[in-house]
């Protein structure tokens, strides 16, 4: 990756939402790191298709974070790979040439807090690496879910954290996991992934498949993965009594959103969870999910590898989120490479 300099300082290529659908490239200045910072060269960033595409359409109920957090011009991504080039005064435990993974968004070379970094072992390769986020946000819906031993659960939505949420449930003892979507692709990769049940047609269609499948006792748990307003009601229909859901996706336009119709009659727990509670959730800091993530993925519990659906230039960002605005189902995890720039 070439250390482009200019008058002003550092030269970096980022990633831009100017306003919504409409993206672009931009070069901007990057300044020295201050007290408690690094600064870092990109080398791989994750998108998060179903965040980045709700920021990049723009529409949000008033009141929602969604509302609140985006503003534009927006700088999307959260999930990198990257490597340190300069440390700030006071920066303790990371040096100059470390890789490490942050919360940052899709730019070439940015500063971090140093509190907000963690180092990357050096049996992890970054294009693994880059993942650590999404599966802190899987990881904490199971946590969430508290399930017990011989659940039958459901999974709706099959994006990259659905994904990691069904690899974390095969590990964890239960008796059925049941993927559901219209798209055949992802229902191969839930298959490879541990789903033990593939229900090819929309949730909205799946209550007798599901009744079938369970000898009618329905599910115990279900998670929503989608942030889509019309999947809840009919979640909250697929368990049985006393079931649980599971809010991994937050809809943009809360107000179209239903509970469905025997929420209380059922007495279902509906029960969200959120990447900002990763900072000591049920005693788990955050330190201790990035390890509990980096030896599952050295010792082959979790194979993220195969959630890698392509890699691409950050230059070709536009034609990217284009295409997947457009064909979703096609893609999975699409990294962009920047040390090829």
């Amino acid at each position: 990756m070439p250390d482009i300099e200019t008058t002003q300082g550092r030269s970096s290529f980022n990633c831009v939402f100017q306003e919504p659908n409409r993206i672009e490239v931009i070069e901007e200045s990057v300044a020295e790191p201050g007290p408690g910072q690094i600064l870092c060269a990109a080398n791989r960033s994750l998108i998060s298709a179903g965040t980045e595409l709700a920021c990049l359409k723009g529409r949000f109920d008033e009141g929602t974070v969604w509302s609140t957090w985006v503003r534009y011009p927006f700088y999307p991504g959260y999930s990198m790979a990257a490597q340190v080039l300069k440390v700030g005064e006071g920066v303790d435990g990371i040096q100059a040439g470390d890789r490490i993974i942050c919360p940052a968004g899709h730019r070439q070379f940015f500063l971090a807090e140093a509190k907000d970094a963690a180092l990357i072992p050096d049996w992890i390769r970054d294009e693994e690496a880059v993942f650590t986020q999404i599966a802190k946000v899987a990881l904490l819906g199971v946590l969430r879910a508290e399930h017990a031993f011989g659940e039958r659960v459901g999974v709706v939505g099959l994006g990259l954290i659905g994904q990691l949420v069904i690899q974390y449930l095969n590990r964890s003892g239960a008796r059925q996991i049941i993927a559901i979507a219209p798209e055949s692709h992802r229902l191969e990769l839930a298959r490879r992934n541990g789903a033990t049940d593939l229900l090819n047609l929309p949730v909205d269609e799946a209550f007798e498949p599901i009744q079938e499948r369970t000898g009618g006792k329905m599910l115990d748990t279900i998670y929503d993965v989608t942030g889509s307003y019309a999947v809840l009601s009919s979640c909250t229909q697929l368990t049985r009594d006393l079931g649980k859901v599971i809010l991994l996706g937050d809809s943009t336009e809360p107000s179209k959103q239903s509970i469905g119709p025997k929420v209380v009659f059922n007495s279902v727990s509906i029960l969200g969870i959120h990447g900002r509670m990763m900072g000591g959730y049920q005693g788990w800091t955050e330190t201790d999910m990035n390890s509990y993530i980096f030896e599952s993925i050295r010792d082959g519990r979790l194979n993220v590898a195969s959630l890698i659906t392509e890699t691409v230039s950050p230059l070709d960002a536009d034609s990217v989120y284009s295409r997947l605005a457009g064909r979703r189902s096609d893609a999975m995890g699409v990294l962009f490479d920047w040390t090829q720039l």
